[in-house]
């Protein structure tokens, strides 16, 4: 999707259900609230990050490259496989690679069949939910289009089973019972355009959690395996990828926190496109509030439906829109070069701001406040920089030309809940190693 430039791809969430994968858990009965595996994926060109990490951002990958991956178990029997996917809280469809596929993007495991999967059902071009977005398709199927993570996906609209499995309601992890659940509906991509570019050679496609109705999460919920709440808290990278795995949470697995801010989750209706706004009302560095930004640099616009601050764990940095970044970044080099650091005459490695000579610095923290200072997000110093090479310290939030997006490297040590039937955005900070477990 062009306004996030679908930097979708970056944080990967995996559902690690199988015990030839070693993680194993129980889904609780309906309502009663499940967690599912989330395992890093910290990658790069050159090979895995070092284990002294200053952020999550990769050393050389560029911005919008996966850090976190998902696994997820497709079919039955013999035609049980296993796929990881990347978290998306803005597309509006599951989609993975399926033969034949143009190109065939290398992944983990191998391209989904449905020839061979014979549980799998293509939709029909008059099935009730073939409206838009979809369309109806030579061959009576229909045809999804989408371009998540400024990767465009083409291909049919089938059904088929998948397999979850996390812990039970009490938040243990204990068990390892796992629920097939038949019939989900998912987009099989026979095109895909930008996918080699961004997966690692790992992912196979997109797993929707947004509100629209085809969302894997609008169909869990609407089968009693999911409430209307989610919560994930990401943890920093490892240096051994996989090592440890966090969880993304549902329903009554969610952990309580009584000291949790909460903000509102605003334009809720169909003119949403399915994604969690928020609204940032101001930015503050080191405490002290940036002069010169004002609340309608974050806001959306109702009537051309553009701008606005989202929630995207799949979006790796943070972007502000353009106007508000300018600003955040003048007082980010007046801070910085007061310490006697030194801005880098030119990018580095596809990073806008980098500095030289910054051992002796303070490094700044960023307070975003939301909706009339209700709320208040400390986004602390080790997460707004990366560590880029020996010599260069690169500010890990980038300019976006039409809305701002609170990205997952800045998500990092905070719990978010997300409450669809209250509306609200919950966090709070959050040791999120303290809620992973060794993978055997």
């Amino acid at each position: 999707m062009s306004i996030l430039y679908a930097y979708k791809l970056c944080f990967l969430f995996a559902l690690l259900i199988s015990s030839s994968h070693d993680i194993v858990a129980n889904v609780a009965p309906p309502r009663a609230g499940f967690s599912l595996p989330i395992v890093s994926n910290h990658e790069t060109v050159g090979g895995q990050l070092g284990a002294n990490l200053t952020s999550i951002g990769p050393h050389i990958a560029p911005v919008g490259w996966p850090l976190y991956g998902v696994l997820v178990g497709v079919g039955s029997g013999q035609t049980h496989h296993f796929y990881k996917l990347g978290l998306d809280l803005v597309g509006n469809l599951t989609w993975m690679q399926c033969q034949p596929c143009v190109p065939e993007v290398r992944q983990e495991g191998a391209v989904f069949d449905s020839a061979v999967s014979p549980r799998y059902k293509d939709m029909k071009a008059t099935d009730p939910m073939c409206t838009p977005p979809y369309t109806p398709s030579v061959g009576n199927r229909c045809s999804f289009y989408t371009t998540s993570w400024n990767v465009a996906a083409h291909g049919y609209l089938g059904s088929y089973m998948f397999a979850f499995a996390g812990s039970s309601g009490t938040g243990t992890g204990a068990g390892g019972h796992r629920t097939d659940v038949d019939k989900l509906i998912f987009g099989c991509a026979h095109t895909t355009d930008g996918l080699e570019r961004l997966n690692h050679g790992v992912l196979a496609g997109a797993l929707s959690l947004s509100r629209h109705p085809t969302s894997f999460l609008s169909q869990l919920t609407a089968r009693g395996l999911a409430d209307s709440r989610f919560s994930y808290c990401l943890f920093p990278g490892q240096s051994h990828p996989n090592a440890r795995h966090g969880f993304l949470r549902f329903g009554r697995d969610i952990p309580r926190h009584d000291h949790a801010q909460s903000t509102p989750l605003l334009f809720t209706g169909p003119t949403s496109r399915g994604m969690y706004y928020i609204r940032v009302f101001d930015i503050s560095l080191n405490g002290k509030r940036i002069m010169g930004l004002q609340p309608t640099m974050f806001r959306r616009n109702p009537r051309t439906r553009r701008g606005g601050s989202v929630v995207d764990p799949g979006t790796p940095l943070t972007r502000l829109v353009r106007q508000a970044y300018d600003i955040v970044e003048a007082e980010v080099v007046a801070n910085m070069q007061k310490q006697g650091a030194r801005r880098a005459p030119a990018p580095v490695q596809g990073h806008r701001l980098c500095f030289l000579s910054w051992g002796h610095a303070h490094i700044p923290s960023l307070t975003i406040d939301m909706y009339e200072h209700t709320a208040k997000l400390f986004i602390k110093p080790e997460l707004l920089f990366l560590k880029v090479t020996h010599e260069h310290l690169c500010f890990a939030v980038v300019p976006d030309e039409e809305m701002t997006v609170l990205g997952a490297a800045q998500q990092v040590d905070t719990r978010f809940t997300f409450d669809l039937h209250a509306n609200r955005l919950y966090f709070a900070q959050e040791h999120c190693n303290a809620d992973t477990r060794a993978t055997v």
